[in-house]
């Protein structure tokens, strides 16, 4: 740790300058197993310098994919410098304030956010795939394989850890072949590049502007999972007419060779499979990896799944489902 602490050091001094005396904050946020500190200089200046592992491969495609999407007019965190031998890169500070720490704001101001934020990810969502560099890292695409690992993960992380709820043999078949469906139907939308993270802590807000970060994890597939991620993120409160503002929205820029009723659908559709997802990380971080903080979001998780399920076409089960880990969560208030 010593030896890492000085290696450290040298780095920022190196890119700092030598005679420059600064000190360095940590920052504990979230569920990745990356660290993160505030390097702040006596002139009050600051930096946030990452230190990414091995474990999880793709945090080393962050650097790539950071210059791709600042290529494309996507705002995100300037990088100064790097060192990809000790996984060390300094990059701007965008400050402490993301678009969910705004949700008290009025709509109208929280509006103007998500409709830039709307109109950025359109700019990826929209991208040519033969024109993807070929050095470009991205993670696994979405496909059977991956979509089918989400559900089992929510129902292990979320309906049997934290829900404590043991599916019968029949029901678990039924479900499954549910899921099957829900899978196919995802397909019938034609891959895109997608953030894959899209929630509100993800985006910080720098000179009254959304930044986007932790975007390691992008990769091809279906773009109504990011508009699931965001407008239906289980860490903020919308009302129904504001969700169908920034549906309406996104629909307008876009082209779609389906109608808007259609398109509703197939956004609840994914909306439920970006929702079990997140409910599978709340679980296994909260009760795995020991940061409880998360299990504060699997109420509001499993209400917005509630949503998403009566909405869509063809999950019932799922519904029902969500409708028994409701119940038991508000029983031990959850």
């Amino acid at each position: 740790m010593e030896f890492a602490e000085q290696e450290i050091k040298k780095f920022l001094i190196d890119n700092l300058g030598s005679t420059t005396a600064f000190e360095i904050i940590p920052i504990k946020k979230g569920g990745s197993d990356r660290s993160f500190s505030r390097v702040r200089l006596r002139n009050k200046s600051s930096f946030i310098f990452m230190h990414y592992g091995t474990d999880v491969e793709e945090n080393s495609y962050w650097a790539g994919i950071n210059e791709f999407l600042a290529g494309l007019e996507i705002s995100v965190p300037q990088i100064i410098a790097q060192d990809l031998r000790q996984h060390f890169i300094l990059m701007e500070d965008l400050g402490d304030t993301d678009l969910w720490s705004q949700s008290a704001l009025s709509w109208d101001k929280r509006r103007i956010y998500y409709y830039q934020v709307l109109t950025q990810i359109r700019h990826l969502h929209s991208f040519e795939l033969k024109k993807i560099p070929a050095a470009l890292k991205l993670s696994e695409s979405y496909g059977p394989r991956l979509y089918k690992w989400e559900h089992d993960y929510f129902l292990e992380n979320l309906v049997q850890e934290v829900c404590k709820l043991k599916l019968s043999p029949s029901l678990l078949k039924d479900l499954n072949k549910e899921l099957d469906g829900l899978i196919i139907s995802l397909q019938n939308i034609e891959p895109c590049l997608i953030h894959r993270d899209l929630q509100s802590q993800n985006i910080m807000i720098r000179n009254d502007r959304p930044v986007l970060i932790d975007f390691q994890g992008m990769r091809l597939g279906n773009f109504f999972y990011d508009l699931g991620s965001l407008i239906c993120d289980p860490y903020v409160s919308f009302t129904t007419e504001e969700r169908s503002e920034l549906i309406s929205f996104y629909y307008e820029l876009t082209n779609p060779d389906y109608s808007r009723d259609n398109f509703i659908i197939y956004f609840w559709e994914a909306s439920a499979q970006r929702l079990m997802q997140a409910l599978g990380a709340y679980g296994f971080l909260g009760l795995k990896k020991n940061k409880p903080d998360f299990l504060k979001h699997v109420y509001t998780g499993i209400r917005n799944l509630i949503l998403s399920t009566s909405n869509a076409k063809n999950l019932p089960l799922l519904h029902g489902l969500s409708q028994r880990c409701e119940s038991i969560l508000h029983d031990r208030q959850i």
